[in-house]
């Protein structure tokens, strides 16, 4: 294997400017040169990676870099004959700010040094080529309007904002094709993503993490789980690891807003420690979640508890079993699909049938069931197997569903709460926030929560199963742990 990038960082340090004083030439860090040869790595004629996501703390020179690139791959010495460069964003005024205005830097300083001396048209709102075919512009998240472009390279930036909601998977989408049809590459820029988010930088990570071909993943993280009990010594160390070779950052003043309780921990930590965080509110943080998945299965016979949250149409339908001993298993997780046509509704015949399954595998002491859109189901279920054992738990009050919530989160904090690593019950529980009740509303004093999604389409239908399976097991050790509704209140 052999690259380009020494020859395209050569081609960069003769060319452009410096970007943080345009007077001076531009010399290139240690870690962009390794970036450039790693990213123009070759494998005969072919370049090795089709795309690269670059993720780096904030201020630590993502976008300067960038620029760079998208202007080597627009008249740099491999740059196609008819390059189509895009920077791409959710909105023109992120497009254009940035990456692309950084661009437009390079290009005019000096009195437009760069502009004449490689023959670029700055002067029409987009760049263009003196003379032959070749544009650079910004484009945002109407991804059907691009649709079919012949794009040679493309720099998707801040795509740990991109998500279903607000059209970045569609654009990421969008884009990956064009420039499969032009031969061409990719470079996605972001802070660390905040897991659950389903976001573009997220999906990229987890792509290269599972091994898919031709993806280059770069992202400096801090070598021990920063903690806001950590000194300032400890905490300046890890700067210096995520900011090494990063010259010109004042690492002081950045760990002074890491500290800020303004800035908040989870939130410093995804943009200055580089670092996947999920912001404080969350129910379960990812990383706690995933340090207890050391369960194994539910043996058939067991004393169990059992949740289940259900959906009609549009969100998830859950059923969690729970276990004495504090293991925790997702045996039923029915969602909508892309595929699905319009009319699609949860096909309540397979929860019936899991229902029976696990009522005939364990010994079920307590079901709780959010009754929402499901009364009639938990009617007969009360009747089948038992009034006293299928009780309604409604769970859109913070006052009913708060004490369970509590009891399942000391249960993950004291690690008596363990699991099997599903991924999707993972999924559901990194979705899951903390909503705040009115006033003090537990007995003690202390705030009551309920649950939300963290954003639109972020199912969490399997979380709450899953709080309310711990809840109806506690049935085992203590008296009446849970305010539910009688089902005979029904008739």
């Amino acid at each position: 294997m052999s690259t380009r990038g020494l020859e395209v960082a050569a081609w960069l340090m003769s060319t452009l400017p410096s970007p943080a004083d345009t007077t001076r030439d531009l010399v290139l860090t240690a870690d962009q040169v390794d970036f450039l040869a790693a990213f123009y790595a070759t494998d005969g004629a072919q370049y090795v990676h089709r795309r690269a996501a670059l993720q780096a703390a904030k201020g630590a020179g993502k976008s300067p870099l960038a620029a760079m690139i998208a202007l080597a791959e627009f008249v740099g010495p491999f740059a196609p004959p008819d390059p189509l460069v895009q920077i791409a964003a959710l909105s023109e005024e992120q497009a254009t700010s940035t990456v692309y205005s950084l661009i437009l830097q390079l290009v005019r300083a000096n009195d437009r040094r760069v502009a004449t001396r490689c023959g670029v048209d700055d002067g029409r709102g987009r760049l263009y080529l003196a003379g032959r075919p070749g544009k650079l512009e910004p484009v945002t998240s109407a991804a059907g309007s691009h649709e079919g472009e012949r794009t040679t390279f493309a720099v998707c930036d801040e795509v740990h904002l991109w998500d279903k909601r607000n059209g970045g998977q569609a654009l990421a989408r969008t884009i990956r094709r064009n420039v499969s049809k032009a031969g061409g590459r990719t470079l996605e820029l972001s802070n660390a993503p905040e897991p659950g988010r389903g976001s573009v930088a997220e999906a990229t990570e987890a792509d290269h993490a599972a091994g898919r071909p031709g993806i280059l993943f770069v992202a400096r993280r801090p070598s021990r789980t920063p903690d806001p009990a950590m000194t300032d010594a400890e905490l300046g160390a890890l700067l210096a690891e995520v900011y090494a070779g990063a010259w010109w950052i004042d690492q002081r003043r950045i760990l002074q807003e890491l500290r800020d309780p303004a800035t908040g921990w989870a939130e410093g930590c995804r943009y200055f420690l580089n670092l996947p965080t999920t912001t404080a509110d969350t129910l379960v943080v990812p990383a706690r979640w995933a340090e207890l998945g050391t369960a194994g299965p539910i043996p058939d016979g067991a004393r169990v508890g059992l949740g289940f949250d259900g959906s009609h149409s549009h969100d998830g339908t859950s059923l969690v079993v729970a276990d004495e001993d504090g293991r925790v298993e997702l045996a039923l997780l029915i969602e909508r699909d892309a595929s699905d046509p319009p009319d699609w509704t949860v096909p309540r015949r397979l929860v019936h049938e899991a229902l029976a399954d696990l009522f005939a595998r364990f010994t079920v002491v307590r079901m709780l069931a959010d009754p929402f859109l499901w009364r009639s189901e938990l009617d007969e279920w009360s009747r089948k197997y038992g009034e006293g054992i299928v009780l309604s738990f409604p769970t859109n009050s913070a006052r009913r569903l708060g004490p369970a919530v509590d009891r399942f989160r000391v249960a993950v904090a004291e690690g008596t709460l363990t699991h099997n690593g599903d991924p999707d019950l993972a999924r559901h529980v990194a979705n899951a926030r903390l909503v705040a009740g009115p006033g003090r509303a537990a007995d003690d004093g202390h705030r009551l929560y309920a649950l939300e999604k963290a954003g639109p389409g972020r199912l969490i239908d399997a979380a709450v199963a899953a709080v309310l399976a711990c809840s109806a097991v506690a049935a085992l050790r203590e008296p009446e742990t849970a305010p539910a509704e009688p089902m005979l209140a029904w008739f």
